[in-house]
């Protein structure tokens, strides 16, 4: 299956305040490249929002990231394998080894740098979240209408995009060529699903016991007092394995019947 590409863009975030460490006002609008582009970086490789921009921004203030100059990507990006470690990252200032990245899957963000503009006039993170053919597509997360027509970019990109732009490996190490670390790699290992298991539960009061989910199909009952393994446990639902005459048997309850021991 394609990825989707979740993207943000930190214009739309002028009324999130994303303040230098002395006090100075800022936004994300203004300095926050950084945060941004982690947020579409780690939700993309999940595939789902794991943070959102303002969570994001706030763990760059909290873990220290946000410097006078924007943000340290290091920094932030420590903070989010340790908050979540189901992500983890390596630097490295090689194009070859960015393109193998991406072409594993994995997505990262690039540090342009001041000396050769395609994303910025100046420093400037984007995302680099797929290969399209052999060129790299970067989500820009300063992206407006308009910005990839101003020369010299049109003669330094492949083509435009909705997000951001194209661009060839060669290119992109030309604008990262006075950064180091130029690009982080960043990975993500889905979480093996949670297995809940407990043998020690007791029954709050006698109950039904469900074969299906809308609690419609009875299966058999329990009675108040009644200890149970627990197998499952959601939010409203608990799989449950009780016992029987010459046996056990499984079934659904509502997790309120239930006192966890």
């Amino acid at each position: 299956m394609a990825k989707k590409l979740f993207y943000y863009n930190q214009n739309d975030y002028s009324n999130l305040s994303y303040n230098k460490p002395d006090g100075t006002k800022a936004t994300v609008a203004s300095g926050g490249c950084g945060v941004v582009s982690a947020c579409i970086a780690v939700n993309t490789l999940a595939q789902k929002t794991v943070f959102t921009v303002k969570q994001m921004r706030d763990l760059a203030i909290s873990s220290g990231a946000r410097g006078y100059d924007g943000t340290d990507e290091t920094t932030l990006l420590k903070a989010i394998c340790k908050k979540n470690s189901a992500f983890s990252y390596k630097t490295t200032n090689s194009v070859d080894a960015l393109v193998k990245h991406l072409k594993g899957g994995g997505v990262a963000i690039c540090n342009q740098g001041n000396a050769y503009n395609v994303f910025s006039t100046s420093g400037h993170f984007v995302c680099a979240w797929r290969m399209a053919g052999s060129n790299i597509e970067v989500a820009d997360p300063s992206m407006y209408s308009g910005k990839y027509d101003k020369s010299p970019r049109p003669s330094r990109i492949v083509k435009k995009t909705s997000t951001g732009c194209v661009v060839t490996p060669s290119i992109m190490s030309k604008a990262t060529q006075d950064r180091s670390p130029a690009y982080f790699l960043i990975s993500y290992k889905k979480p093996a699903a949670k297995k809940y298991f407990t043998p020690n539960a007791t029954v709050k009061s006698n109950c039904t016991v469900y074969a299906d989910n809308k609690l419609t199909a009875k299966v058999g009952s329990v009675t108040k007092g009644e200890k149970v393994c627990v197998r499952f446990k959601g939010k409203v639902l608990a799989i449950i394995q009780y016992n029987i005459t010459g046996g056990y048997k499984v079934g659904l309850v509502k997790v309120s019947n239930l006192k966890m021991l």
